[in-house]
């Protein structure tokens, strides 16, 4: 959010003081294990939706890289929506979490699935939440109907940007290519105390894949980095 990751580093510290406009107060009781998670993750996925993809009730949305910790949390913002959602994996064996997050149809990725979405809605999708990254952007632009939107968020694949790009060639006819980078302004417009008070009514479902100790950081990146979490990891002091 706001560039860290490609213009700054991150950083772990037991104490923190940010800027007081960036801060938003939540009264929960939901416990620091699921807060923890809650903040980045539904902020990327609710802005990547109202913000750069309008979404509406009843698009049809095709989330690129669904068992991301945004990916499951954008599944199940999108079906609270009225959305129809489909979720990729590359693992066969991680379908019943993408179900449980909200998706309706699961998608092998293979690094193609055009032909696999096309069975499920053969006239493509009204909305791509990319979240893989520019390694499959051109094949989710592929799988955009007219008139409608395919927004890259995540960049899942550590490659930034794509070899001999020929925008003709890869943004079909009277399709929308664009990006969401969520900064302070977008995170504290998030209505993140109603996404908590859903959470708490198990309205709408977030998954914590994993937590540890901040001794084991260590730990905590390789499991990330593995794709071993199902779900956001939470560093608890």
């Amino acid at each position: 959010m706001g560039g860290k990751g490609r213009a700054f580093d991150g950083g772990y510290a037991e104490y923190t003081c940010p800027p007081v406009g960036n801060v938003v107060a939540i009264e929960n009781e939901l416990g620091w294990k699921v807060l923890g998670a809650v903040p980045e993750m539904l902020q990327t996925a609710y802005g990547s939706f109202f913000t750069a993809l309008k979404l509406q009730k009843g698009d049809k949305l095709l989330v690129r890289g669904g068992t991301t910790s945004v990916g499951l949390a954008a599944a199940a913002i999108a079906k609270n929506h009225g959305a129809a959602v489909a979720g990729t994996t590359r693992k066969a064996g991680r379908g019943e979490l993408l179900k449980g997050s909200g998706c309706d149809h699961i998608i092998i990725d293979n690094g193609k699935v055009q032909e696999e979405a096309r069975k499920i809605w053969p006239n493509g999708a009204d909305k791509v939440l990319e979240l893989v990254g520019t390694s499959s952007l051109v094949d989710s632009l592929s799988y955009v109907t007219r008139g409608s939107i395919c927004c890259m968020t995540g960049m899942e694949s550590g490659q930034w940007s794509i070899p001999d790009f020929e925008v003709m060639a890869a943004v079909p006819t009277a399709v929308c290519l664009t990006t969401y980078q969520g900064d302070e302004k977008d995170f504290v417009n998030t209505p993140l105390e109603e996404m908590v008070q859903q959470i708490k009514k198990g309205t709408l479902k977030v998954n914590v894949g994993k937590t540890f100790p901040l001794e084991k950081i260590v730990e905590a990146h390789l499991t990330m980095e593995e794709n071993r979490a199902g779900g956001k990891i939470v560093l608890l002091m």
